[in-house]
């Protein structure tokens, strides 16, 4: 299976952890992953609300995705995932550290595609968001080997083909872009999602009746959105989580 576009513009693109780790100034593995915190400026916005912000950033978000992440079907974490704006890699990485538990458990599968990554590494999104800060948390969490990661963006066509991956997460990313640029980046998930892969993303409240119409044209099903509780509120803005099938 041919994972990428081959009428991108750059294809394949480059791959920031391979990259990285042949490079001479090739970071050593830290003894833990640091994720950093979500928007600066968000934080500060938040004034009197900026405890919740902090949970909602340091232990809140990992906890949720723990969450969604062992929920999901094993069949769906063996093949190619997709993590869009993964920004140092939380997500993503959380994903491919599912699929090396996954390869040496016994039996081992026949085969665990790696956890691919895209964002365009704006540290305004998040503090020292850049590849080698998620390359060093990848080399952290010991998933260098099945971590994939790319610069690309969500409001431009995704540099892979359609309907390569099992599963594509977003996690508090598409609300950064204008309204356009939303619908086209869920979409585009909905493109490169697989027959009965899954859509899962994650986001602020306020931006999911776009999403779900995005989704909708773009034929997917079993659209679910529900509220993520306390522990995920940013400020005062709660968190919602959308699934959605590919048929």
């Amino acid at each position: 299976m041919c994972i990428y576009n081959t009428a991108h513009q750059q294809c394949p693109p480059t791959n920031h952890i391979t990259a990285i780790a042949s490079s001479p100034s090739r970071p050593p593995a830290p003894a833990e992953p640091d994720f950093g915190l979500d928007s600066p400026l968000g934080l500060l916005s938040s004034l009197a609300a900026a405890p919740l912000y902090l949970h909602a950033t340091l232990r809140g978000k990992p906890k949720a995705w723990d969450d969604i992440l062992s929920a999901l079907p094993t069949p769906l974490l063996l093949r190619p995932t997709l993590d869009v704006g993964c920004g140092r890699g939380i997500v993503l990485l959380k994903t491919a550290r599912r699929k090396k538990n996954l390869a040496s458990s016994s039996p081992p599968p026949p085969a665990v595609a790696p956890a691919y990554g895209i964002d365009i590494f704006r540290t305004a999104d998040q503090t020292g968001n850049t590849p080698r800060a998620t390359y060093k948390n990848a080399a952290a969490m010991d998933v260098l080997d099945l971590t994939v990661l790319h610069t690309a963006s969500f409001t431009e066509t995704f540099p892979f083909a359609d309907g390569v991956f099992g599963l594509v997460t977003a996690s508090l990313s598409i609300h950064n872009a204008q309204r356009e640029g939303r619908v086209f980046a869920v979409k585009e998930m909905a493109r490169v999602c697989a027959p009965g892969g899954r859509v899962i993303i994650v986001d602020l409240y306020g931006y999911f009746k776009q999403h779900r119409r995005a989704l909708e044209e773009s034929g997917m099903r079993d659209i679910r959105v529900s509220l993520l509780g306390f522990s995920m509120i940013y400020g005062i803005l709660p968190c919602q989580l959308l699934t959605a099938i590919k048929p």
